[in-house]
C-alpha cells in the first residue's frame, strides 16, 4: 500500500502562511518530516485561496525537489493550465502523481494529454457532471465510467488510482459505509485499476480523531485499498497502518511491527 503525505497543504495555517511569506525552510521542513516519517509520495497542493495559484505551486514543488531530490510528488492542483506549468518544472515525471481529475469533460480533456506525454500516474475523483453520488454504487458507476476514459486515451489501468471520496462522517453517519462498500465493489469489479482515499477526511471534526482515523485505516486495508493520504506524522494512526498490515500477512516475520514497536517493548507490562 502507497502512503501519501498530505501536509503541505493551505488548509493547515502555517503551510498557508508559509506561501504567503515565501517560507521555503517551512515548506522543505513539513516534506522532510513526512518522508521520514514513512510516506511514500509528498503531495504538494497551493489551495484554492490563492491569487497566483500557478507561481505559488511552482515555488513549492522547486522547494521540495530541491531539499528533498529523492522524494515522489503527487501535484494536487484542479486547474489544467497550472499543471501544465508545474510539471515543466519537475526533475522526474513517471513516477510522479497528476492529482486529479475527475469525470467532468473539462478536467478530463484538460488533464489527461498532461498524463499522456509525460507518462505519470493519475488520481480520478468519482464526481461527474451531477456532482458526488451518495452511493457505493453510484460511485462505482463513475470509477467504471473513468476505467473506460483511461482505455480509450491508451492510459494503463494500473496507473489510474480511483479515488472513491471519503466524506466526513460528523454529517452523514452512513459516510464511511459508503466508502467502504464502493471499495469493495472497485475491487471486486475493475481489479486491474488502483483505489485511493484520503482517509483524514472522513474524521474531519470529529473528537479522538487519530483513534478513528486509524480504524477506519485497518478496514481500508483489509478490504484491499492500494493507496492512502493521510497525516503521516499523526504516530496512532501509522501505527494503525503498520499493525493493519502486519495482521493482514504483509510484513513477513513481523519486522516492520518489531522494528516501529521494539522501543516501546521493554517498558511494557507483561499480560497474561
Amino acid at each position: 500500500m502507497i502512503i501519501i503525505g498530505e501536509r503541505i497543504n493551505t488548509s493547515i495555517g502555517y503551510i498557508l502562511a508559509a506561501y504567503e511569506q515565501g517560507q521555503s525552510e517551512v515548506i522543505a521542513r513539513e516534506a522532510r518530516l513526512q518522508w521520514e516519517a514513512g510516506a511514500q509520495y509528498i503531495d504538494i497542493n497551493a489551495g484554492l485561496k490563492l491569487t497566483n495559484n500557478e507561481a505559488w505551486l511552482s515555488w513549492a514543488v522547486d522547494v521540495v525537489q530541491e531539499s528533498l531530490p529523492d522524494a515522489r510528488l503527487s501535484i494536487d492542483t484542479t486547474r489544467p493550465a497550472v499543471m501544465a506549468a508545474v510539471f515543466k518544472r519537475l526533475h522526474e515525471t513517471k513516477d510522479v502523481i497528476l492529482n486529479s481529475i475527475t469525470c467532468q469533460k473539462h478536467r478530463i480533456e484538460g488533464m489527461l494529454p498532461i498524463v499522456k506525454e509525460y507518462g505519470c500516474k493519475l488520481i480520478a475523483l468519482t464526481i461527474d457532471e451531477k456532482g458526488m453520488p451518495d452511493t457505493a454504487e453510484g460511485r462505482y458507476d463513475i470509477a467504471a465510467r473513468l476505467a473506460e476514459v483511461a482505455g480509450t486515451w491508451g492510459i494503463p489501468l494500473g496507473d489510474v488510482y480511483i479515488d472513491f471520496l471519503a466524506l466526513p462522517i460528523r454529517y452523514g453517519h452512513h459516510q464511511a459505509q459508503v466508502s467502504l462498500d464502493t471499495l469493495a465493489a472497485i475491487k471486486a469489479r475493475i481489479p486491474e485499476i488502483n483505489t485511493v482515499v484520503n482517509v483524514s477526511a472522513a474524521t474531519w471534526h470529529l473528537p479522538n480523531r487519530s483513534y478513528c482515523t486509524g480504524v477506519l485505516q485497518a478496514m481500508l486495508t483489509a478490504r484491499g485499498i492500494d493507496a492512502v493520504i493521510l497525516n503521516v506524522l499523526d504516530q496512532e494512526v501509522m501505527d494503525a497502518v503498520v499493525s493493519a498490515g502486519t495482521l493482514l500477512g504483509n510484513d513477513p516475520d513481523c519486522a516492520t511491527y518489531l522494528q516501529r514497536f521494539e522501543a516501546s517493548r521493554a517498558s511494557e507490562p507483561i499480560v497474561s
